[in-house]
């Protein structure tokens, strides 16, 4: 965090950006948009945008648009695959990891595409 002069505060208050004195008017822009776009995209009307581009210019709007929308999918993705933050992962044996492997082959010792997806909707972790 240090190396990106952040500070433990930065974090702390993100939920109350407006009353924090640590974030400049640009942060605070940036942590509106980021909230509006997850819970509420359509408020975003083009006077906030027009805002945002004087703080951050056109190229850096899309690239944060498009990582906010990343971290919101992969959100979704670990919800629908029922997977926690907190989940303890086990690591399978190499043995245990190989069998699964031959189990789901395509035929030619390798896992196929379908044998993959299908693996990502059943899995669960011990």
């Amino acid at each position: 965090m240090a190396q990106h002069d952040l500070s433990e505060d930065d974090y702390l208050h993100v939920g109350n950006r407006d009353d924090y004195d640590g974030y400049t008017q640009a942060e605070r822009d940036a942590l509106e948009y980021c909230e509006k776009y997850a819970t509420d995209h359509m408020s975003i009307d083009q006077a906030f945008m027009d805002r945002m581009v004087e703080h951050f210019g056109d190229e850096l709007m899309v690239d944060m648009t498009l990582s906010i929308g990343c971290w919101i999918a992969f959100g979704r993705l670990n919800q629908v695959m029922d997977v926690s933050v907190s989940c303890p992962l086990r690591m399978k044996s190499p043995e245990e990891a190989r069998d699964q492997l031959d189990g789901s082959a395509n035929g030619n010792g390798e896992a196929g595409v379908e044998d993959d997806i299908m693996a990502m909707r059943t899995a669960r972790f011990a």
